[in-house]
C-alpha cells in the first residue's frame, strides 16, 4: 500500500508535510527476509498505476521477486496513512475497493511455489474481500499439498474487522493448514478471548495450528512452553513493522534448521532494528549489519540458505 507518514507529531492539518512511502505486514516481512539473504517472493495485485510501478519498482531493488505481482487497470492500489501521538503511531486505511481486495485463488498459479520452502500468510489479507480470504486459503492449502512450511501472523486490525470474532471466523478454516500461528498477546485476547500466555496457546493449537508463538512484549515471545526473552533491551521509537520484522528473522531460522527458541531469538535481533527506526521496513537489517548477533543466539547452521 501507499504510505502517507508525518514529518511530525499530531493530527492532519492543512500543509502538513508527508512524506510518500510504501508499507505493508507482507511486503516488509518479503523486504526484510531478502535482506537476511533469503529469496523471497512477493504475490499481490496492485493498481496500474504510479504507486503500484513504485512499489514494484521498490521490491525489486530490494531484491524482492515481484513475477508474481497483478497489474490491475480497474482498481488503485490501497493506501494508509499514519499519525503520531507523543512518538506512537497510529493508522488510517484507505483500502476499500482496492486493487489488492480484488485478489482470487486464480492469482496464484501453482508455478508461484516452484522452489519455495515457507509461505507466509496474515489475517489482513483475509479482512480484505471474500475473494482474498479464498486466496489465503487457496494458498494454504497449496503450501501443504507441495510440502511447503506454512506459517500465518493473525495480524488483527480492529479498523479492518467489525470484531474479533469476525476476524477468528475468518482464521477458522485455514488454521488446521499452519504450521506456526503467530500473533501478539493483545491481538490473541482480542481474537480468542481473556488467559494466560498457556491458555491462549492451547486455544490456538486446539483450532488446529500445529504450533504458536505468542510476542509479549518487551518480555520476549512464548514457544513450546516456555517465554524466550530478547537478547537486549530495546528502546522502542516506533513499533508499526516490529512483528513483521520478528516473524522474517524466526522463518530465517527455521529455514536454517534451528528449533523454535532459536528462531524466537533470530525473531528478536531483527525486530530490534524495526523497534529502534520510524519506517516500517527501511531500517531493517541486511545480513552483513546482524550476523555477527544472529551468530551469538543461534549454533552454528546445518546448511546455508539457497
Amino acid at each position: 500500500m501507499a504510505l502517507f507518514d508525518p514529518a511530525r507529531d499530531g493530527p492532519p492539518a492543512t500543509g502538513s508535510p508527508y512524506t510518500l512511502r510504501f508499507a505493508g505486514a507482507e511486503s516488509n516481512f518479503a523486504v526484510a527476509l531478502a535482506r537476511l539473504g533469503v529469496g523471497a517472493r512477493w504475490v499481490s495485485r496492485l493498481g496500474d498505476d504510479p504507486v503500484g510501478d513504485l512499489i514494484v519498482r521498490t521490491l525489486e531493488s530490494e531484491g524482492v521477486d515481484t513475477r508474481w505481482v497483478t497489474r490491475d487497470r480497474e482498481a488503485g492500489t490501497g493506501a494508509f496513512m499514519k499519525t503520531r501521538d507523543r512518538g506512537r503511531a497510529h493508522v488510517q486505511y484507505f483500502r476499500r475497493g482496492s486493487a489488492a481486495s480484488r485478489l482470487v485463488p486464480g492469482d496464484l498459479p501453482d508455478d508461484a511455489f516452484a522452489g519455495v520452502r515457507a509461505l507466509h500468510l496474515t489475517g489482513i489479507t483475509q479482512a480484505l474481500s471474500d475473494g482474498a480470504r479464498a486466496t489465503v486459503h487457496h494458498a494454504a492449502e497449496c503450501a501443504g499439498r507441495l510440502g511447503v512450511h506454512v506459517t500465518f501472523d493473525a495480524n488483527f486490525r480492529p479498523a479492518l474487522w467489525r470484531d474479533g470474532a469476525e476476524a477468528r471466523r475468518a482464521q477458522d478454516p485455514v488454521l488446521p493448514l499452519v504450521d506456526w500461528y503467530l500473533c501478539g498477546i493483545e491481538e490473541a485476547r482480542a481474537l480468542w478471548g481473556p488467559g494466560t500466555v498457556e491458555a491462549l496457546d492451547a486455544r490456538i493449537r486446539g483450532a488446529g495450528a500445529r504450533s504458536v508463538v505468542i510476542r509479549v512484549g518487551e518480555r520476549g515471545a512464548f514457544v513450546t512452553g516456555r517465554i524466550v526473552a530478547p537478547p537486549q533491551v530495546v528502546e522502542v521509537l516506533d513499533e508499526i513493522g516490529a512483528g513483521d520484522a520478528f516473524d522474517a528473522g524466526f522463518v530465517y531460522a527455521l529455514l536454517l534448521g534451528h528449533d523454535p527458541p532459536h528462531c524466537v531469538h533470530a525473531g528478536h535481533v531483527v525486530a530490534a532494528y524495526a523497534l529502534r527506526g520510524t519506517g516500517d521496513w527501511e531500517t531493517l537489517p541486511h545480513l552483513a549489519d546482524v550476523q555477527q548477533q544472529l551468530d551469538a543466539v543461534l549454533p552454528r547452521t546445518r546448511h546455508p540458505h539457497r
